[in-house]
């Protein structure tokens, strides 16, 4: 005898043959996530991401005191410096 069978057979002895065994694959109990909701601002738009020494985010933060720009525009806009010096195009940022 199967262990599910077993398990289901000792809850029909525990609760007087109360019990109404749910169809297999049934996944109507644990409601299917619907992805993570988007903001408006993300919308269209992909993350990246790196690693690095500790420093690179203190100057970052230095320039982003100094311009009072936020982080996402000023790596932006470092980004498009390095495309322009590799004669890559740039991304218009609007």
């Amino acid at each position: 005898m199967s262990r599910m069978a077993d398990i289901q057979r000792q809850l029909e002895k525990t609760s007087g043959g109360r019990v109404t065994p749910l169809p297999v694959g049934d996944t109507t109990l644990a409601p299917k996530p619907k992805g993570s909701p988007v903001a408006a601002s993300r919308e269209g738009k992909v993350h990246i991401g790196a690693y690095l020494n500790p420093d690179f985010k203190r100057g970052l933060r230095m320039v982003q005191a100094v311009t009072g720009d936020d982080i996402q525009g000023l790596l932006a806009r470092a980004l498009n410096d390095l495309f322009r010096a590799h004669n890559v195009p740039v991304v218009d940022q609007n």
